[in-house]
C-alpha cells in the first residue's frame, strides 16, 4: 500500500516534468521560429500587442539570446499605437550583459 502511494507520487512528478519540459520545448520552437519575423512596423500590418504581451514576449526572446529581436519588439510596441504605458517596459539593452 505505501509501495503504491509511492509509485503514484513518483508517476506526478514525471508526469510534471514531462509537461515541463513541453512547454519548454514549445516556448524554444516558437522564439526560434517567430524570431526572424519581428521588424520594425510590423504594427501597420495588424500586429496589437499590449504592454503586458510585449514584455512577455520581449523577455522570451531575451531569455533565447535573441536581443535585437526582443529590442525591436520592444521600441516598436512604444512608438506604436497600443502602448498606453498600462505596466512599464524593461530596459532596452544591447545585448546580455
Amino acid at each position: 500500500m505505501i509501495f503504491d502511494a509511492v509509485l503514484d507520487k513518483v508517476a506526478v512528478w514525471r508526469d510534471r516534468a514531462e509537461v515541463r519540459r513541453q512547454r519548454l520545448q514549445a516556448a524554444e520552437e516558437f522564439v526560434w521560429t517567430w524570431a526572424e519575423t519581428v521588424d520594425p512596423d510590423s504594427h501597420e500590418f495588424g500586429a496589437e500587442l499590449g504592454c503586458n504581451e510585449t514584455n512577455t514576449a520581449a523577455n522570451l526572446f531575451r531569455l533565447f539570446h535573441f536581443w535585437n529581436t526582443a529590442n525591436q519588439l520592444q521600441k516598436e510596441h512604444q512608438r506604436g499605437p497600443n502602448c498606453n504605458n498600462a505596466e512599464p517596459h524593461p530596459e532596452i539593452v544591447a545585448e546580455d550583459a
